[in-house]
């Protein structure tokens, strides 16, 4: 990250208030009250620019991060620079940055919450190419591609250490899952319809039933949720199969 300066359009419309160090707000004339200041140099990380306004911390950014708000009156934990953070206010912003996030620093009290999330430049860049193909770390093509439409199935740890190095994008290959977990569900269904009999059950015989069965009644279930996390942009390595409910069933209790 480098330094930079924010345009001086920009900074007429923050103000800050010396006298209380919680007193932050966007003021529309450009002609800052009395007795204020503010940081004059910021940071640029990819495309966004962040501001320093006493204990806040503005980020004007290019695209939208949802991830960042409240779910069920949870905040995430934002880590900036090493700091922990929490988002206190969502505000608008102008053409080149739309979007404006408001930081306060994490409270010392408060627990770590089930999502954190480190912004810098890695996570600029995953989410403005969040499906963009990844670059194999030897250069070269791994033999796992003639495996693609269910490389999405293995579990989010093997995404990451294994299959991401080897230039398989985590979002696009569970993507990719997701959509053939739908099509033997399909394919299923027709089976059944038709013949009164499984795909697996027609090909190797009547003791592959309980995999037609497997693929007709938790494939679409597991393929929902792992297509709600993709969607979501909660992770960059979503579920593997059924990875979800094992990680429900474990989970540590309160």
């Amino acid at each position: 990250m480098k330094a930079a300066t924010f345009p001086s359009r920009l900074q007429a419309e923050m103000s800050y208030d010396d006298d209380d160090p919680f007193d932050f707000e966007l003021v529309t004339e450009k002609k800052s009250r009395k007795g204020s200041s503010a940081d004059q140099s910021g940071v640029e990380v990819g495309p966004d620019r962040v501001l320093f306004f006493g204990t806040k911390t503005v980020v004007c950014a290019v695209r939208e991060m949802p991830q960042w708000e409240a779910v069920n009156f949870q905040k995430p934990k934002i880590i900036f620079q090493g700091e922990p953070y929490y988002l206190s206010r969502k505000l608008p912003g102008d053409v080149d940055h739309p979007f404006r996030y408001e930081l306060a620093p994490w409270p010392n009290y408060q627990e770590d919450p089930p999502q954190t999330f480190e912004y810098d430049e890695n996570y600029v860049a995953q989410r403005d190419g969040r499906f963009k193909k990844v670059r194999p770390v030897t250069g070269k093509s791994s033999r796992y591609t003639v495996l693609y439409p269910v490389l999405g199935f293995f579990w989010s740890g093997f995404k990451k250490n294994m299959l991401e190095p080897k230039g398989f994008n985590p979002l696009r290959i569970s993507l990719a899952s997701c959509v053939f977990a739908y099509a033997v569900f399909v394919g299923e269904l027709f089976s059944f319809f038709f013949s009164a009999s499984g795909m697996w059950q027609r090909l190797f015989g009547s003791g592959f039933l309980w995999l037609d069965y497997l693929c007709l009644v938790l494939f679409p279930f597991d393929a929902a949720i792992r297509f709600f996390q993709i969607v979501n942009g909660s992770s960059r390595y979503p579920d593997g199969f059924l990875e979800w409910a094992v990680k429900f069933i474990f989970r540590p209790r309160q």
